[in-house]
């Protein structure tokens, strides 16, 4: 398991495309990518279950914690309005670069069972 934060320029492209690029969506066969605020206590419960995934799962966690964001506005108004989702955190969930599901805050086990892990 691989996280990363993803970069200002990668959400200026979210942006601008309304969707992740292919790099971030197909950087492995399982992509999950969680949009959030780091005030959150539902993102900082989440975060301390992903801390604690096994290491040899062959999975990549991309964050984007848009209020730290330059784009934060714009960041926004696409989850809100374009993607329907106004809850912290969203996650995309990505098998072969195909969005096969979405969801708010999950419990470790929901998360893997999304992910057939």
């Amino acid at each position: 398991m691989r996280r990363k934060k993803l970069s200002e320029d990668q959400a200026l492209e979210l942006i601008k495309t309304g969707e992740f690029s292919p790099d971030i969506i197909t950087s492995k066969n399982k992509v999950v990518i969680i949009l959030t605020q780091d005030w959150c206590p539902d993102w900082k419960n989440m975060r301390e279950w992903l801390d604690s995934l096994d290491d040899s799962i062959d999975i990549d966690i991309c964050e984007l914690i848009y209020n730290k964001s330059e784009h934060f506005d714009n960041c926004l108004e696409l989850k809100e309005n374009k993607w329907k989702n106004s809850l912290i955190p969203y996650l995309r969930y990505y098998v072969n670069g195909i969005l096969i599901s979405e969801s708010n805050y999950v419990s470790k086990e929901e998360f893997l069972k999304i992910l057939n892990l």
